[in-house]
């Protein structure tokens, strides 16, 4: 196993534990988002400081942001059956859709405005 394998695979435990977490103790969207974001940016200065792991760092944050988005896309997602009617399947792509900015909006800035 390679280096990066190695801090890959642990940094993307750690954030299904936080989730984990997160969901059971019901955080605030913008607290888990933050922390999620601290994870992530200490793994990147981490390999940033330590070039012989990693060539390209920002390919490593790519992977794991885009984990911790997902995990927070799951959680979003109603549980039980898949929408039925082609209007509710529409409503839920636009809901994804929302989601995902939010999110999105919530890592670059920290806060979502009121």
């Amino acid at each position: 196993m390679k280096c990066i394998d190695a801090i890959e695979g642990t940094v993307k435990s750690i954030l299904n534990q936080m989730h984990a977490t997160c969901v059971d103790q019901c955080l605030d969207d913008s607290e888990y988002v933050r922390t999620a974001k601290a994870v992530i940016e200490g793994t990147r200065i981490f390999i940033t400081q330590n070039p012989e792991v990693v060539e390209d760092p920002q390919l490593v944050v790519d992977v794991l942001y885009t984990h911790s988005r997902d995990l927070w896309l799951t959680a979003q997602q109603p549980s039980g059956q898949a929408p039925t009617a082609k209007a509710e399947a529409a409503v839920e792509d636009e809901n994804m859709e929302y989601q995902t900015y939010y999110y999105d909006y919530l890592y670059q800035r920290g806060v979502y405005p009121l």
